[in-house]
């Protein structure tokens, strides 16, 4: 069991990216061991360059502060000590935000950087998204124009990539429309009876699964699904074709029109895929959550709020969280939209994000929610996360590492699984 467990931690965080250590490290130290400040308080940053492990004294350390993704609002140098450091004092943000240190040292002719992120009230920050009146009324009707679509489920079972204990199979699911499919990998436990199912949600990208999924050692019955409408059993080179050419930029597609936009075939779906793991009669339909981290995070909250079936479910730095930001002077989630206000088009496209926004979809959790990032997250920034996070009523665990960017350590990893079990009584 240690082993298996091992292996599944190993391949969270290898999935979401744990960075290499640098040779030089650069440290903006907040006087705050929480890294949280009231609206308005100062802070003081303790700036330091550790090689081999010490301080180095009499370094020059590059700053720069200001709103988090924005432009920096001082920059400058201070020289460290004999001990090796340095002191420099933050103004305090006047509304619930991030300030991010961004800090750097030149060893050698190579720059080497760090940087910290501190929150000013971050549990009172508020989205600048709103919710469309229609916005239910709008989901509904498609989900209901979408259950009208057959399933036509086709499973290929996949014997050289099981094991002893667990079956893979390749499966294929209409959705959407006629024509269109959700194509994924399902991994089961060879054991008996109906069982705990996970739909595992993916990043962005456009790329290959195949295999057994850890957590079906677990007990899980995991469906693992693209949401491209691609098969997921191809040739890799194939998929970087497809990502460096024709789905480049994907996130953009149709943002036009609240109908044509790229994400509508996704969120629904997810909810497809559901309707799968509910047919099959291994899987126990009151026990199904779902999981994944940015754009896998996004489906996740997506997909709870769509689909009440889904009874909990574990979201790490989800994406699309309050994306309007910078069109209203903040940072924004991923993809970081509407920052180029000259867009002819701007008002449309914003108008439609507010249907997609996971903000949105947020307000209207009603299961148990698992939720994971850090403070220094520059991809899914944490204005945006919390943005969404403060908006949920549903019962919610945070799980903050401050010093992650868009990643997890193990241990974030290891309390998900070990919620879920207690969430299913396993």
């Amino acid at each position: 069991m240690f082993f298996l467990l091992a292996a599944l931690l190993l391949m969270l965080t290898t999935a979401a990216g744990q960075p290499s250590k640098q040779y030089i490290t650069v440290y903006a130290e907040p006087d705050h061991a929480d890294w949280v400040y009231t609206c308005g308080q100062p802070a003081q940053f303790t700036l330091y360059a550790v090689k081999e492990n010490v301080r180095m004294p009499l370094t020059e350390i590059q700053y720069s502060y200001g709103p988090e993704k924005l432009k920096a609002e001082k920059s400058g140098s201070v020289t460290t000590d004999k001990n090796g450091v340095a002191r420099i004092k933050v103004p305090g943000r006047k509304v619930p935000g991030f300030t991010t240190v961004n800090v750097s040292v030149t060893y050698e002719g190579k720059r080497y950087t760090g940087m910290t992120n501190i929150g000013f009230d971050p549990d009172k920050i508020a989205p600048t998204t709103s919710l469309p009146d229609d916005f239910t009324q709008f989901w509904e009707n498609a989900k209901a124009q979408a259950a009208k679509v057959p399933m036509l489920t086709r499973v290929r079972h996949a014997p050289e990539e099981s094991d002893d204990r667990v079956d893979v199979y390749y499966v294929r699911i209409q959705s959407y429309r006629v024509g269109n499919y959700v194509y994924g990998v399902l991994s089961v436990p060879k054991t008996e009876g109906r069982k705990p199912a996970i739909l595992r949600l993916p990043g962005a990208a456009v790329r290959r699964f195949s295999g057994i999924d850890p957590l079906a050692y677990e007990g899980f019955v995991v469906l693992n699904i693209g949401v491209h409408g691609i098969p997921v059993d191809q040739d890799p080179e194939m998929y970087r074709q497809l990502e460096n050419g024709a789905m480049s930029g994907y996130v953009l597609k149709g943002i036009e029109n609240r109908d044509t936009y790229y994400y509508k075939r996704s969120y629904l779906g997810c909810v497809r895929a559901v309707d799968y793991l509910c047919s099959r009669e291994d899987v126990d339909t009151s026990r199904i959550a779902c999981y994944g981290g940015s754009q896998g995070g996004m489906l996740s909250i997506v997909t709870a709020a769509l689909d009440k079936r889904i009874s909990a479910l574990f979201a790490y730095f989800p994406a699309f969280c309050d994306v309007t930001g910078y069109y209203y002077g903040r940072s924004g989630g991923w993809p970081h939209l509407f920052i180029d206000r000259s867009d002819p088009l701007i008002e449309q496209k914003v108008a439609v994000s507010k249907y997609y926004d996971v903000v949105n979809f947020a307000r209207f959790l009603s299961q148990p929610g698992f939720y994971a990032w850090g403070f220094n997250d520059i991809v899914c920034c944490p204005s945006s996360t919390f943005s969404a996070y403060n908006v949920i009523t549903a019962p919610k665990t945070l799980c903050v590492a401050r010093d992650t960017g868009h990643w997890l350590y193990p241990w974030q990893t290891e309390r998900a699984l070990r919620w879920l079990k207690e969430q299913f009584k396993m």
